[in-house]
């Protein structure tokens, strides 16, 4: 009798065993953060596209990006969604990562936002974010609408920005989470496009803009996986997924300019 239901128990063991991995092959977690990445992942056609192909879609959402490219690396998630190829680059260069992007899928035009429109910045104070890639974006639209002369971003140190301005600007670097609380102040922040929506949402994202890049200098944000993945079924699924009409319809419509469409395959 004992025998009996030792066999039993280890052959409900191997069975639901067998189920999980079976399930984990089946499917696929995709890491970013909340908005708009995970809406666009959580959007019906591309969960309905990829349950079609038998797989199931799971999303992570991350607050703090930071943590994605070395969660994939680690194998924590089979890809992310919520950064452009100078940002993966960096990461790269710096900690080794053998990650490479599958696709583009938009971009997020880098804003200056505030509660007061002005057009007059003397010695006014704006915030950017303290991530060496988007620092260099926000010198950059800094310097295209009149409010620097020039900035050096060689050996950036975030608490010492080096830039140069003839009507008394200072700029602080801080923490991307941090940005919408000095608009919310009465300051003026130039802040990446996902924390915008996260912070406000589209209408408040509109409303509180002064101006920013255009679309064809903002960087698309591509979906990453390991290198050695770029050729497996999950990931051509994936990457069919997002190119749906629907994603665009999507897209368009629930995020207006702020959000822009830009699909590419990357997969060759």
């Amino acid at each position: 009798m004992k025998k009996t239901l030792l066999n039993l128990f280890l052959l409900i063991l191997l069975t639901l065993t067998l189920t999980s991995c079976k399930d984990k092959e089946k499917t696929i977690i995709v890491g970013g953060t909340p908005s708009p990445h995970a809406e666009i992942l959580n959007c019906e056609a591309v969960q309905n596209y990829i349950k079609s192909k038998g797989y199931t879609l799971e999303v992570k959402v991350y607050q703090d990006w930071a943590t994605l490219n070395k969660a994939l690396n680690d194998e924590g998630i089979d890809a992310n969604y919520f950064q452009h190829a100078k940002y993966l680059n960096k990461d790269i260069q710096n900690y080794g990562f053998n990650l490479s992007a599958a696709c583009e899928v938009h971009n997020e035009p880098l804003n200056l936002y505030g509660k007061t429109k002005i057009s007059d910045f003397t010695n006014k104070k704006i915030y950017i974010v303290n991530d060496p890639t988007n620092v260099e974006r926000a010198y950059q639209l800094l310097v295209a609408n009149g409010i620097l002369d020039s900035y050096n971003v060689n050996n950036f140190n975030a608490q010492h920005p080096e830039y140069t301005t003839s009507i008394g600007v200072s700029i602080e670097c801080i923490d991307a989470g941090l940005l919408h609380q000095k608009v919310t102040e009465g300051g003026y922040a130039i802040i990446p496009g996902n924390y915008a929506l996260t912070a406000w949402g589209t209408s408040k994202a509109s409303e509180y803009k002064i101006f920013g890049e255009s679309v064809d200098v903002a960087y698309p944000n591509i979906i990453v996986v390991r290198t050695q993945d770029l050729n497996s079924e999950k990931i051509k699924i994936l990457v069919e997924a997002l190119s749906l009409p629907e994603v665009k319809e999507f897209i368009e419509s629930k995020y207006g300019p702020t959000v822009n469409y830009v699909y590419k395959n990357l997969l060759g």
